[in-house]
């Protein structure tokens, strides 16, 4: 018996030294791989480790709302926001970027009140950009918006004249669209757009984006004007609808470097699955239908290892149809900025993540 049982403790103990040997082989060939990952990685981007910087924003956010006549017989109907001008700092420091802006008061001299209207607005918007991944996150309402090109619509009305303004009118927006960069190991990001990295070398990669959204509008009467209104027979009362997108898109994204100079840019589209919700006066109705999804930024600009400049944009387009009438949505933002790295010291060497 007591033979058994120092058979079986040494059994046991040469099992435990192969399994901890097998498993600090693995931890050394992940090791090494991670190793390989990141020299190959530093071929074609530099991150800024021991680097901060501080960068003013100047922010035009949009949200827009577009209904088309199909058959191209009358001109296009466009809603946008009186005022949507942001200004806001970003900071880049403990590995963590956060850029934070506020609405500026709307220029009267550019577009005054009474002949624009005045929208009241909430505005969040966020792009994250990750190594592997990325995301963009939007929740957006505004209350109040006026119609552009109203001389195509209205034969009396004359520059200097007020636009046609629809207080009532408001226009909800939620968003998420998430992506996978396959070429993480050569490709960044986060150079064009929040310029934690710096691309060396021009390169690509194939994107994969998860997108959901939610489009809702609302007005207490037609949002056709009578001159437009033979154009859509069924939709001449249009009020308010609701509109939940779903898609998957593949997509596919290039940086072209040259001397710290940069041009980038992002498409990615697929079909959307949508669950659409209309009022046309006092008819209700819900239906379920197929649209495409479009989603495109670019950025371009100066990326130098202490200064750097430039521009970016991002737009996301949601559809949907009613009879011959397309229904559109454009959401997104354009962002100037200049900015300075500054050497880490102390404790700002230190990273939260």
């Amino acid at each position: 018996m007591k033979a058994a049982s120092i058979i079986c403790t040494v059994c046991f103990c040469a099992f435990n030294q192969s399994v901890f040997g097998q498993l600090a082989l693995l931890d050394s060939i992940a090791q090494v791989k991670k190793e390989e990952y990141h020299e190959a990685r530093r071929l074609y981007i530099e991150e800024s480790h021991d680097k901060w910087y501080i960068k003013p924003i100047i922010t035009l956010r949009t949200l827009n709302l577009d209904i088309t006549d199909e058959n191209q017989n009358v001109p296009d109907i466009r809603y946008s926001p009186s005022s949507n001008n942001f200004m806001g700092i970003g900071l880049y420091a403990f590995d963590l970027n956060i850029e934070l802006s506020f609405k500026l008061p709307q220029d009267e001299n550019q577009t005054p009140t009474e002949i624009f209207g005045k929208t009241d607005s909430f505005d969040f918007q966020t792009n994250i950009y990750a190594k592997k991944w990325g995301a963009d996150v939007a929740f957006q309402r505004y209350n109040g918006m006026y119609m552009e090109d109203p001389q195509n619509h209205f034969d009396d009305w004359q520059g200097g004249d007020p636009y046609p303004i629809r207080d009532d009118l408001s226009l909800r927006y939620l968003q998420f669209n998430g992506f996978y960069i396959f070429n993480h190991k050569q490709f960044s990001f986060r150079s064009p757009y929040t310029q934690a990295d710096r691309q060396l070398k021009s390169e690509g990669s194939f994107l994969l984006s998860f997108f959901v959204s939610n489009f809702r509008f609302s007005a207490d009467s037609t949002l056709i004007p009578p001159s437009a209104r033979a154009a859509y027979p069924l939709n001449n009362d249009l009020r308010r609808m609701r509109v939940t997108t779903l898609a998957l898109m593949p997509g596919y994204t290039y940086t072209l470097t040259k001397s710290n100079f940069y041009i980038n840019g992002a498409l990615s589209i697929g079909p959307g699955h949508l669950w659409t919700a209309y009022n046309r006066g006092d008819f209700s109705e819900e239906n379920i239908g197929f649209r495409p999804v479009v989603n495109f930024r670019g950025g371009f600009g100066y990326n130098g290892s202490q200064f750097f400049a430039g521009a970016s944009g991002f737009f996301q387009l949601v559809s949907a149809k009613l009879d011959n009438t397309n229904i559109a949505s454009a959401s997104g933002n354009i962002k100037l900025f200049v900015g300075i790295r500054i050497e880490e010291k102390g404790f700002m060497k230190k990273s939260i993540f």
